[in-house]
């Protein structure tokens, strides 16, 4: 049985805010909150508790990087960030969760095994309904 994760999702991008939340509902996921930037994703983490974060790095008011980081300190959550820089950010303090990095565009099939690498009880994509 394919185990439904909450997911919040930070974007400043229009775009990319729309193709999650189309594509992890596809993945068979529930998006519980979307974000254009990262102090709305800490207000919304905080209410929603999601199961796992995917945030830009960069994005205005507060990066996501940031945004995660402060999240959690008060609720370890797995996260994916998503940057269109290739190199990887790395977090003090949030090592104790599961994490990736995805570069932009993201794949459908890069966003399948990042969320299982982040979060190893759900199941790989294999498993996973396929939808175009």
């Amino acid at each position: 049985m394919t185990r439904t994760l909450r997911i919040a999702v930070a974007d400043d991008e229009p775009d990319v805010r729309d193709y999650f939340r189309v594509m992890l509902p596809r993945l068979g996921h529930l998006v519980v909150a979307i974000a254009e930037n990262g102090r709305q994703l800490v207000e919304q983490c905080t209410s929603q508790k999601p199961d796992l974060i995917i945030a830009d790095v960069r994005m205005p008011e507060l990066d996501g990087d940031v945004a995660v980081q402060q999240i959690c300190q008060s609720q370890p959550t797995p996260f994916i960030l998503v940057s269109a820089y290739s190199k990887p950010i790395l977090l003090d303090g949030c090592q104790t969760v599961g994490h990736a990095y995805l570069t932009k565009p993201v794949k459908r099939d890069d966003l399948e095994d990042a969320i299982a690498l982040v979060c190893p009880d759900h199941p790989a994509r294999e498993n996973s309904q396929k939808n175009p």
